[in-house]
C-alpha cells in the first residue's frame, strides 16, 4: 500500500509502529520511516496552507476590487 492522503500515511505508520513492536523492522528503519512520514505530512499541509492563502486573496479581490495574483511556482518546469 502507498500512501497517498492522510487517511492512508496514518495507515501506513500505524502498520509500521506495529512492525516496529513485533521487531519486523528495526529502529533505524522506523526512524527514517518515519521522517519520510512527517515530509509527506509537511507537503500535505502546504497544500492546506496554499488553498487557505488562494480562499483570502480571491476574497480579499472581491472586497476590494482588485486582481491580485498568487504567482504559480509549482507550474515552474525545471530547467
Amino acid at each position: 500500500m502507498k500512501p497517498v492522503n492522510n487517511k492512508s500515511l496514518l495507515h501506513f505508520i500505524f502498520d509500521q509502529m506495529d512492525k516496529l513492536d513485533k521487531k519486523e523492522i528495526d529502529l533505524n528503519d522506523a526512524k527514517a520511516q518515519a521522517l519520510l512520514a512527517k515530509q509527506a505530512n509537511n507537503t500535505m499541509k502546504y497544500e492546506l496552507d496554499r488553498v487557505h492563502t488562494e480562499i483570502k486573496l480571491r476574497d480579499f479581490n472581491v472586497t476590494h476590487g482588485s486582481d491580485i495574483q498568487m504567482r504559480n511556482v509549482e507550474g515552474k518546469v525545471f530547467d
